[in-house]
């Protein structure tokens, strides 16, 4: 992988955790399938300079799981909520039925 390759996936990939950052996973997804090729791209011999960069992005990968993980988490919870107001609701229209 070249330099340049490698800096084009850094910046891609520091797009990403804004996205991310900001909910916007649309635009997430959209940059890590830009930034695939490059990634894909990687050799195991790389310079130590290059190796740092690569941390670098990885690192960035954990932190974008992080917000994934969480927002995941809050979504799961809100149909959770969602789903018992549903049944409340339904229950206190059977019961007005009665």
């Amino acid at each position: 992988m070249s330099q340049q390759s490698l800096d084009r996936a850094y910046e891609l990939t520091e797009a990403m955790s804004a996205a991310a950052s900001a909910g916007d996973w649309l635009r997430a997804a959209q940059l890590a399938e830009e930034r695939s090729p490059f990634i894909m791209s990687l050799t195991a011999d790389q310079p130590p300079e290059a190796m740092a960069k690569i941390r670098a992005i990885q690192q960035f990968d954990a932190a974008i799981t992080g917000h994934a993980t969480a927002g995941r988490d809050v979504m799961t919870n809100q149909l959770g909520d969602a789903l018992t107001r549903i049944a409340a609701a339904g229950f206190y229209q059977q019961t007005g039925k009665l």
